[in-house]
């Protein structure tokens, strides 16, 4: 079920324990679909047994597997109907890597073309992008076509498809609301506004504060022994699939605000870019402010935007201290919306 998901967009779950309902898949199917998996080595075998066990079964034999509480076997057979010619290849999942993705498959060009639309747009052609079906239809389904038949054509060029999709007209629109006809983002007519995933909130904020990952040149650099990260990445652990539905928690904003990494990063003892911004006597206080500004958000501040800020770093803020009115406005910076969305 979960490869089906992934890969040809489709939810067969349902088909486990009986016909789906709605959608045309019935039980036998799933179960045609699940046999290909049969070889895989169950919980509490050695190595030894399953050697023994794929020699018994599938060496010149076409793996079959029993339907749960009946008396079927069904033989695996791909999921248009077709049958594997094991003479080519007698490896079960070998057989069904090689199917999703020839020409012959109908599913998988559309269904990986969504999943990359959806990583761009934040939403699918098909939403959700794992549900294919009759009762579900793509949005542009000839726009979708359209991909799928480039894409093939290219020869699964996932390069190829995000040059196409990124140099589209859709693609570069601002996330701006201007017209009452662009209110369903289903129509592309305007940018979605989608919240950043937990890895790309934690190198943001690397790049714009200084961090670097602690180096020992004895070690090999690891990401995962990095504690820092990985503490963020499990406070900010995705609680959506769909990127527009991607909300922050109260945990996750109170870690922004006043979080270790947060703090330490807008501390004036510890902050590598403060540090950088307050000790530079050359700038003034606007020069300070863009500075800041191009760090956070690679932009220079509007003129309104750049009075405030400056009005507010001359009057020392709330403590009367105009290196601390700095920090401020750094923390403002990071924990502002433009940081922390994609739009």
């Amino acid at each position: 079920a979960a490869t089906s998901r992934l890969f040809l967009g489709m939810r067969i779950d349902c088909a486990q324990c009986h016909d789906h309902p709605f959608d045309p898949w019935k039980q036998e199917q799933f179960w045609q679909h699940a046999a290909f998996f049969t070889d895989l080595p169950q919980q509490g075998q050695t190595p030894s047994n399953v050697v023994e066990q794929v020699a018994e079964t599938f060496i010149g034999k076409q793996p079959q597997i029993a339907i749960p509480d009946t008396d079927k076997v069904v033989k695996a057979s791909f999921l248009d109907g077709k049958t594997p010619n094991w003479s080519d290849d007698p490896a079960p999942r070998s057989q069904l890597a090689k199917w999703i993705v020839s020409e012959n498959n109908p599913y998988f060009a559309k269904a990986a073309v969504n999943r990359i639309w959806s990583y761009h747009f934040g939403i699918g052609l098909v939403e959700p992008m794992d549900d294919f079906s009759p009762s579900n239809p793509p949005s542009h389904p000839e726009l979708l076509d359209a991909l799928a038949e480039a894409f093939v054509a290219h020869d699964y060029d996932f390069k190829f498809l995000i040059r196409a999709i990124t140099s589209s007209e859709a693609y570069q629109l601002s996330s701006r609301q201007t017209d009452p006809s662009q209110e369903r983002i289903s129509l592309f007519a305007r940018m979605p506004v989608r919240g950043l995933t937990p890895e790309q909130i934690f190198d943001s904020l690397a790049e714009a504060i200084g961090y670097r990952q602690p180096f020992n040149p004895e070690l090999p650099l690891n990401f995962n022994d990095d504690q820092t990260r990985q503490e963020f990445l499990r406070t900010f652990a995705n609680t959506s699939c769909s990127a527009p539905d991607r909300t922050t928690t109260i945990l996750q904003a109170l870690s922004l605000m006043n979080g270790n990494y947060i703090e330490t990063a807008t501390d004036l003892t510890d902050s590598q870019t403060l540090a950088a911004v307050i000790d530079a006597p050359f700038l003034e206080s606007r020069e300070k402010i863009d500075a800041l500004y191009l760090t956070t958000l690679s932009r220079y501040p509007t003129d309104q935007e750049c009075a405030r800020m400056v009005d507010y770093v001359q009057n020392g803020g709330a403590t009367d201290d105009k290196a601390e009115a700095l920090a401020d406005v750094f923390w403002a910076l990071l924990n502002s919306s433009e940081f922390l969305l994609t739009h």
